[in-house]
């Protein structure tokens, strides 16, 4: 995980944490948007 982002991010060098705060923020809550969908039927 960690080298895939700094791949990515070659010119980077570092990590921009907020970034990759608000994408995991994103995806969690699609999870438990998608999860309470499924669980609703």
């Amino acid at each position: 995980m960690h080298g895939i982002i700094e791949s990515l991010s070659p010119e980077h060098g570092r990590i921009d944490w907020k970034w990759v705060g608000s994408v995991f923020v994103v995806y969690v809550v699609l999870m438990i948007g998608g999860a309470g969908v499924l669980l609703a039927r």
